[in-house]
């Protein structure tokens, strides 16, 4: 009797050790956790990412897209500007660009001459944009296949659309896109599905559509890639500069641009090849020197030149450029 009691009492405190073992181990993961929470509410903010982790944000306007037989979009809703608001929400959640959108038309179709280069640099100024996309939607009807001597048909209904690309600072003409993609079949969308819903790409053309988007943002990408982030001068206080991007460009202290400055003098001017009337090339610019960035905020960032403020007579001043090429200091 007396060796069970004794047994008994071994057992008991062979399991209160292993209790207070467990408890102990339980106590030292929430002393753990709570640690890390606390680095996490007071630690210091990260390191900028490494210049090759980044890419600066380009400014880029879509203006409406204009629709060459509005008879075939009636079952569209809202299709000259959901188009290009869709377009416009892929690019930026691309994360290379910022987008704006103008609900006036620079597109042309049969009827309208080719934008000038000075619109184009008009809705760029007036949409702080550095690129100018513009579109038309040129058909969206049913195209029929007969076959078998006649007796089967085919009815398709098609996407196609002309995409432009313009350089917003010159007014230069980029490149130009034609896109085209056919359906499954012949069906309407409604009205009743706003452009861009699930229930909208739900549907058999709603999936050609977005085909066409979305390869409209590969080209978009590919053609803007090759240009450098520009950024306009806002501010000019002796050799400090203030330019309009900042930390929503992914612009940082240290980084480094070249300043550019167009001559004080008239544009150059040469004639068409097709007409004897003045044709608008642009105006001569000069390397000021680099300025680097020493403040940011979110829509602009300061920075001090490193070169002088007027070289051969060209001064720099509000309205100039500074280019970022690179990122390197």
């Amino acid at each position: 009797m007396h060796q069970n009691k004794q047994d008994s009492l071994k057992m008991w405190r062979q399991q209160a050790k292993s209790q207070r073992g467990i408890w102990g181990v339980f106590a030292a993961v929430m002393l753990s956790s709570l640690s890390l929470s606390a680095c996490g509410l007071f630690s210091k903010p990260l390191p900028a990412p490494l210049a090759e982790q980044r890419v600066l944000k380009k400014k880029v306007v879509m203006t409406g897209f204009a629709v060459n037989v509005p008879a075939q979009v009636q079952d569209l809703d809202d299709v000259a500007q959901g188009f290009p608001r869709e377009l416009l929400s892929r690019l930026e959640r691309s994360g290379n660009f910022l987008v704006r959108q103008s609900k006036d038309l620079l597109s042309y179709d049969m009827k309208q001459e080719v934008p000038t280069a000075k619109l184009v640099k008009q809705v760029a100024a007036e949409n702080d944009a550095q690129f100018v996309i513009s579109g038309e939607i040129r058909s969206a009807g049913v195209r029929s296949d007969k076959k078998y001597w006649g007796l089967w048909e085919n009815r398709n209904r098609h996407i196609e659309i002309e995409l432009v690309i313009y350089d917003g600072m010159t007014g230069a003409f980029i490149q130009r896109h034609h896109l085209y993609r056919p359906a499954e079949d012949d069906s309407k969308i409604g009205r009743d599905k706003p452009f861009g819903s699930v229930a909208f790409y739900a549907t058999n053309y709603g999936k050609a559509i977005d085909a066409v988007l979305a390869e409209s943002v590969g080209w978009i990408r590919k053609d803007l890639s090759a240009f450098p982030m520009i950024a306009k001068i806002i501010q000019v206080n002796g050799k400090r500069l203030v330019v309009d991007a900042g930390t929503t460009s992914s612009l940082f202290v240290e980084d480094a641009g070249l300043v550019v400055s167009d001559y004080d003098e008239l544009p150059v001017i040469g004639l068409s090849a097709l007409q004897a009337r003045p044709l608008h090339y642009g105006t001569p610019q000069a390397s000021m020197g680099r300025i680097k960035i020493q403040q940011t905020q979110m829509q602009f960032a300061v920075g001090e030149l490193e070169g002088e403020k007027e070289i051969g007579g060209v001064k720099v001043k509000v309205g100039d450029y500074v280019r970022f090429d690179g990122l390197m200091p």
